[in-house]
């Protein structure tokens, strides 16, 4: 046996590691070896999570004031080419019965179309509209990344060029902040959250190439939210007009008890609260995040260049299959809102839960498939009337995205056409 071994997990008080460690091949062990020096200096951070108490912050003041209209200077923006986006997709549909990445879950209400698609053909709508490639990047997890590509490859990508990079793993710890083994000479692991995908966005290139083909403004989002938009003009008009580094979209909260981030502020700056970091029950902090941010290109070049931030662990209590066995495991995870942290400027556009966030979390009840087609279906009915001034609340049917930048021609058309049950409707 590989004699540093042994002393290693001994010095680091894991030894639960040692289980099985004899029957390991000497390059197993070396490879073992290598990973446990790896997180060695996580380990103590990772323990004093486990009893680390927030830091204090107070809820962010609410005001009833309508935003400022910014979706025109945000149009502008798209039909110059300056606007991106980076779609968050390192979670699998574990928990809702979905074998695979959660991207692949079929969730619009005729065709059936997966988030993956729903999103790339909002983009392919936007990019028609403005005569202009979009560009799109995807990150991946290790648990997800393989199907994710070759699910866009097997459907030609959906007319896009996306980039794809993968997030990293971290150690899962239990109770008492020791590690797991997935297998004899293997820690279980799990996606390290998704703080770090402006500085992989950074450090894998696609930021210079992005750069390079004048994008001024990215747009990030959750590819669980079947209701975000992937090329959103009013909030790249908001943060342009604002002259911020970066801002995010906020929704009022419906309970104390609601399992999203809240804003708040802390030394007079925005912030964002993970809603296991505050009392059980805060009716004070009204405001919870989506998760959908804009950042200015130069800012991310500040964070990741210049700052070369790196974001807090935060702790998150969850439930992980390891070595074939369901546990209630402490995952060490960054989180992206922790951007705002080192923004010099930064703003909340305050919009309607019920037009811009339904996120597809839980098998049944609240933030399942049927919510989630239920919010896709009255937002298609809502741009119906928008378009054409005729209600159709009554039938059940789907719009393809090209009618989310429609050209007058179109409106037209869609005017003239007799809205039929069940009717995808392509013009």
């Amino acid at each position: 046996m590989l004699k540093e071994l042994p002393s290693l997990i001994n010095a680091l008080g894991q030894y639960s590691l040692l289980v099985g460690v004899e029957q390991l091949t000497p390059l197993q062990q070396e490879n073992f070896c290598a990973q446990l020096k790896m997180f060695a200096p996580l380990l103590k951070e990772q323990k004093r999570l486990l009893t680390a108490h927030s830091t204090h912050s107070t809820p962010l003041p609410f005001s009833s004031a309508e935003p400022p209209q910014d979706f025109a200077l945000g149009e502008a923006l798209v039909a110059q080419g300056k606007v991106g986006c980076l779609i968050l997709a390192g979670g699998q549909g574990t928990r809702l019965g979905f074998a695979g990445p959660k991207g692949m879950v079929p969730v619009s209400c005729v065709r059936h179309k997966s988030l993956f698609q729903h999103l790339a053909e909002r983009v392919n709508a936007a990019a028609h509209w403005a005569n202009k490639e979009i560009p799109v990047a995807i990150m991946t997890s290790p648990v997800n990344h393989g199907e994710t590509t070759a699910f866009f490859k097997k459907n030609a990508f959906f007319g896009l060029r996306p980039s794809f990079f993968e997030q990293k793993e971290l150690p899962f710890i239990d109770e008492q902040g020791d590690w797991l083994l997935e297998r004899p000479g293997e820690l279980a692991m799990g996606p390290d959250g998704n703080g770090h995908a402006l500085q992989l966005f950074f450090s894998t290139g696609i930021w210079h190439k992005w750069k390079e083909k004048g994008i001024e403004y990215v747009n990030l989002i959750f590819v669980d939210n079947a209701l975000a938009d992937p090329i959103d003009r009013e909030l790249v008009g908001f943060v342009k007009r604002s002259g911020f580094d970066a801002a995010l979209k906020a929704i009022k909260r419906v309970s104390p008890t609601e399992m999203m981030g809240v804003l708040a502020q802390k030394e007079g700056k925005l912030c964002v609260v993970e809603y296991s970091e505050i009392p059980p029950y805060a009716p004070e902090f009204t405001l919870s995040s989506t998760g959908m941010f804009c950042v200015s290109m130069d800012f991310i070049h500040f964070l990741c260049h210049e700052l070369k931030a790196e974001f807090p662990l935060h702790l998150a209590k969850k439930t992980a299959l390891i070595a074939n066995e369901t546990k209630r495991v402490g995952k060490c995870e960054r989180f992206l809102f922790d951007l705002l942290n080192y923004t010099r400027s930064s703003g909340a556009l305050l919009v309607p839960r019920e037009k811009h966030y339904a996120p597809l979390k839980n098998a049944e009840g609240d933030k399942s498939l049927k919510t989630v087609q239920e919010a896709l279906l009255s937002y298609d009915q809502e741009r119906y009337f928008f378009l054409t001034g005729k209600r159709a609340n009554s039938l059940l049917f789907e719009l393809s995205p090209a009618f989310y930048y429609p050209s007058e021609s179109l409106k037209k058309k869609l005017r003239d056409h007799p809205l039929q049950e069940g009717e995808y409707v392509d013009l």
